[in-house]
């Protein structure tokens, strides 16, 4: 997922003017450092809350999740929205295993 952002967002020696987040490149070891992240920050944080998402989308973006909180609501909501977009089609993809009685 690529977004032009609205605000350029300082970063480095220097402004991002876009952002690229790969989301597909996830592992289950990156999810994990982001709630570890996230809840460093803030320990009582709302599992798949904004500031889960955020950190999330810093690992699929490879840029501190300092940064992601900087952008401009728009942006932010923009790069959200991708972050749960993905969840959402893989949720759909994924089927409960079926239970027995053995």
């Amino acid at each position: 997922m690529k977004i032009t952002l609205t605000r350029p967002v300082p970063y480095k020696d220097t402004e991002l003017h876009e952002l690229t987040a790969d989301f597909d490149t996830l592992t289950g070891n990156d999810l994990i450092s982001a709630e570890e992240n996230m809840r460093r920050n803030k320990p009582d944080a709302q599992l798949w809350g904004t500031l889960h998402i955020a950190h999330i989308a810093a690992k699929a973006s490879h840029i501190p999740a300092e940064v992601i909180l900087k952008l401009c609501a728009k942006d932010f909501i923009a790069l959200s929205a991708g972050v749960m977009n993905f969840f959402g089609a893989i949720s759909s993809e994924v089927s409960a295993p079926e239970l027995t009685d053995d």
